[in-house]
């Protein structure tokens, strides 16, 4: 895929590119109006962060990831983060309908893209596989339930809490989909064994 920012300026985005950026926008990452893309982290998560920017470098700004510290409420927050280059606003009218961010129909998504987007937004509480998706509202999240049915066959429900948890029916099928592409410092949130 190609993507043209200004008249005579192009950036290639590879396959796996596309399909880890597919999962980080539907996780933690920002597309801003004019198309840059920003992906943050708790500093915990550094590794997972450098594993991004090691995968995206020919999209992102010269530099290696930066820490920030955000304040909220009297409390200071470690976080660590990367931008993408200008070039995502065809990106941004995908995956958002004003500010609010949506699942897309006819988002075709990878195992890689599925295993990005648990590692961003997934845990495994011992007992529930759940994805956070509060950011989606009413069709996303039923048109989200109906792309993981379609595409993986996978069995969702939605908590009160806004929250999709994987039926423990598809419990299996998730993890050997996601597990190939799950990056050491992430493989807490598998459950273990990963064949439960």
């Amino acid at each position: 895929m190609v993507l043209r920012a200004r008249k005579r300026v192009f950036l290639s985005v590879s396959p796996r590119q596309r399909d880890i950026l597919i999962g980080g926008v539907l996780g933690d990452a920002y597309i801003a109006p004019l198309g840059k893309i920003r992906i943050e982290h708790s500093v915990k998560q550094r590794e997972y962060v450098y594993w991004k920017h090691a995968e995206l470098k020919s999209l992102c700004y010269a530099g290696v990831p930066r820490e920030i510290t955000h304040r909220y409420r009297g409390k200071s927050y470690q976080a660590i983060f990367l931008q993408l280059r200008q070039f995502f606003r065809p990106w941004r009218a995908i995956f958002y309908e004003g500010k609010q961010k949506i699942f897309p129909k006819n988002l075709l998504l990878s195992p890689l893209s599925l295993a990005v987007w648990y590692m961003d937004d997934g845990c495994w509480t011992g007992k529930k596989i759940v994805i956070s998706t509060e950011s989606f509202r009413g069709e996303s999240i039923k048109t989200l339930q109906d792309t993981l049915l379609r595409q993986f066959n996978l069995d969702t429900v939605v908590g009160k809490n806004g929250k999709l948890v994987i039926r423990k029916k598809s419990h299996m099928i998730f993890c050997r989909i996601i597990s190939p592409y799950i990056i050491p410092s992430m493989k807490y949130k598998l459950p273990n064994p990963v064949t439960t």
